[in-house]
């Protein structure tokens, strides 16, 4: 921001908002960020990102002065300007973190906002103002929920494991000795199978015909 529109800020006594002229262009850049102050917006990527106004609110906060340390007392006046003699702490904390979710920050190691202990927080990225929007990237594929060239490498990395598992499903020698063994079980199984019905019928048939040659033998006898 410049550092004329900062100096119009702070003799406002309040950070500038989207209808207030100190903001010297339309929109603010920082990483995958874009604010829209006439729209109120806040968008990652070209796509309108939905939050709270507090949260909104105190993004501004914090953009209206990058690089600044903004104290914790700042932004609870700032937020809560009806609760002066309360402490929010509470609620600075929790709006700060649920600022940096929005953000895909983290406190630990951040790239937005950086926590200063026992004084307040800095907004450490870089912040570019512009009239004109964000150029808008081409959208993912439908239904694939990663940009194209995520969707590409996700694609060839499925394609490598499809050539493993095919390359671990060709025959080997050790495979090959384990079919054979394997069939030549089975064929001495059928063999013994066929030859134990084979002599089961053949013991059935010797049976049958002892017991039609008796009947004879008697008849002869008589």
């Amino acid at each position: 921001m410049s550092t004329q529109a900062t100096a119009i800020a702070r003799q406002e006594g309040s950070t500038p908002s989207a209808a207030s002229p100190s903001w010297p262009a339309r929109y603010a850049r920082f990483g995958q960020f874009q604010v829209d102050f006439q729209r109120d917006e806040l968008y990652r990527d070209a796509r309108r990102s939905k939050v709270q106004a507090k949260i909104y609110q105190a993004l501004l906060i914090l953009i209206a002065r990058p690089g600044e340390i903004i104290t914790r007392d700042e932004v609870c006046k700032r937020l809560w300007p009806e609760a002066l003699h309360v402490n929010l702490d509470a609620n600075v904390n929790t709006t700060i973190n649920k600022l940096r979710l929005v953000l895909g920050d983290s406190s630990e190691t951040p790239v937005y906002i950086e926590t200063i202990p026992r004084r307040g927080y800095s907004f450490i990225a870089k912040v570019q103002f512009s009239d004109q929007p964000l150029p808008v990237k081409p959208p993912a594929r439908v239904g694939s929920g990663v940009d194209g060239s995520n969707l590409d490498a996700a694609e060839r990395s499925l394609r490598k494991r499809c050539w493993l598992s095919l390359l671990r499903l060709q025959p080997t020698p050790l495979r090959l000795a384990s079919f054979v063994l394997v069939g030549m079980l089975l064929g001495a199984l059928l063999v013994l199978a066929w030859n134990f019905a084979s002599n089961k019928n053949r013991g059935a048939q010797n049976l049958g015909r002892q017991s039609v040659s008796l009947p004879a033998q008697a008849d002869r006898e008589l």
